[in-house]
């Protein structure tokens, strides 16, 4: 039996938010803590590997040592750890304040848009993981590890954010820009030096980032081979919003 709730059921926000993205993306990629009070958006390609590494193993410290080490070793595997609440298991007014209300911090970490996009492409589709199915379909069926960077922007570009895989989905649709009232919005790029912030956000006053989870494709310092003038133009057309909303600056050709 389908017992998803009802947009209808929903509070302002969170119907907004389910209508703009989807109720399935929503309680993969939100991770809330009753006991610490905070909800983390979580950005694929964004740190959120560190992220849930550290949180999950903060959350999960409360019942023991051994319990947080896993989420340090796996932190991907938080759908099935428990460490975070997810928005399903809560009752509809709570979830709604926990998205509103000021007893609650919200925040998200973010990326550059047109870094992560090549992070998602070096990753998923030259290693012809299960996310480049899309991307290779869209092409006729073409091998991954043949898809030029150009080709699979230009699938993309062809996508509405609901369409995209989250690894390369537009970051202010994903996190409910507009929607959802943040307390932070954190830049990657400054993660390091921004434990503090983060520490403040999860009531966790000697939280650090010893924590850390990286698979590392160097996006960054491999940006001049990959981005064309056709590839600014396609990242700058698809991500304008990104670059607006996030405060990056935008790409030159």
């Amino acid at each position: 039996m389908d017992r998803r709730p009802t947009r209808t059921d929903l509070g302002p926000t969170t119907r907004e938010y389910v209508k703009s993205i989807g109720w399935r993306t929503i309680n993969f990629h939100t991770h809330i803590s009753l006991v610490n009070r905070y909800v983390y958006v979580e950005v694929p390609k964004a740190g959120c590997g560190t992220m849930k590494a550290t949180l999950g193993a903060l959350e999960g410290a409360r019942l023991s040592e051994t319990h947080a080490q896993r989420f340090l070793d796996k932190p991907h595997n938080g759908v099935k750890s428990g460490a975070h609440v997810r928005p399903y298991q809560l009752p509809i007014d709570l979830l709604e304040e926990v998205f509103t209300g000021k007893n609650y911090k919200r925040f998200t970490v973010v990326r550059d848009p047109g870094t992560r996009a090549l992070s998602g492409y070096l990753e998923k589709i030259l290693q012809g993981l299960p996310q480049s199915e899309g991307i290779t379909e869209a092409l006729g069926n073409k091998a991954a590890d043949a898809v030029t960077f150009e080709e699979f922007l230009g699938v993309i570009a062809d996508q509405t954010s609901r369409e995209q895989n989250p690894h390369w989905r537009r970051q202010s649709d994903h996190i409910g820009f507009g929607i959802v009232n943040f307390d932070s919005i954190i830049h990657l790029e400054d993660l390091d030096h921004s434990w503090d912030q983060v520490a403040q956000l999860t009531s966790t006053p000697d939280l650090d980032g010893q924590f850390y989870c990286k698979k590392l494709t160097h996006a960054g310092t491999r940006t001049d081979e990959y981005f064309t003038p056709r590839a600014i133009e396609l990242i700058s057309q698809i991500y304008s919003a990104d670059y607006l909303n996030l405060h990056y600056n935008t790409l030159n050709k």
